[in-house]
Parts: structure tokens; C-alpha cells; sequence
């Protein structure tokens, strides 16, 4: 995997090396993150 020099974070564009989040983030502890938006519906 390739490794940026920067990325989109909290709207603004930071330093790959300082993209920290908190431990206590909800998303890194129950990947509600992936959820978000997302609905799927079982088709015939």
C-alpha cells in the first residue's frame, strides 16, 4: 500500500505523520463509521 504524504482529515489537509485519532473514538472501537448512510434491501 502506498503511503501519502498528506490526508483529508476534520476538513483540512494534515501530514500523514500527524493523523492521530483518540482512543475513545466511537468508530475505532465499534466501526460504527461503516454503517453510516448505508441501507441495503434484500431483491428477488
Amino acid at each position: 500500500m502506498q503511503e501519502l504524504e498528506k490526508i483529508w482529515m476534520n476538513g483540512e489537509l494534515v501530514d500523514w505523520a500527524d493523523a492521530k485519532i483518540h482512543v475513545g473514538s466511537h468508530g475505532l472501537h465499534y466501526g460504527s463509521g461503516v454503517f453510516e448512510g448505508i441501507r441495503a434491501y434484500e431483491t428477488p
